[in-house]
């Protein structure tokens, strides 16, 4: 009954981590695109409005003296920076699903080691 329990733990986290990891996997990824398409339609706006769209400057300035437009380049631009970020944090989301999938098992091994360590003395 133990082992029964313990797999179906294992495949109940396992399984819910799996989906969970590529529903935020397709989610970082559809961000990134969408942020992407956006961020360029906007440094386009800001190359024909002649205004300052340097990124490191605009980054640098007081937000209060940016308009809307260059506050939105800054916001995307960090966006598109982290993406890798994200979809590490996705990965380690996933992998601390199958930790707790597997913590019963764990139990499992230390009572195991243990019991052994008391029949020994």
């Amino acid at each position: 009954m133990n082992k029964k329990f313990n797999k179906q733990f294992f495949w109940l986290f396992a399984i819910i981590g799996f989906f969970l990891a590529i529903f935020l996997f397709v989610n970082e990824y559809f961000l990134n695109q969408i942020a992407t398409d956006r961020f360029n339609s906007e440094m386009q706006m800001c190359v024909e409005l002649s205004s300052q769209c340097n990124l490191d400057q605009l980054v640098n300035a007081d937000t209060s003296s940016l308009n809307a437009n260059q506050l939105k380049l800054i916001e995307l631009n960090t966006i598109i920076e982290n993406y890798e970020q994200y979809m590490i944090k996705v990965a380690q989301i996933f992998f601390a699903f199958i930790f707790i999938g597997l913590i019963p098992y764990l139990v499992v091994w230390a009572r195991l080691l243990i019991q052994r360590e008391r029949k020994k003395t």
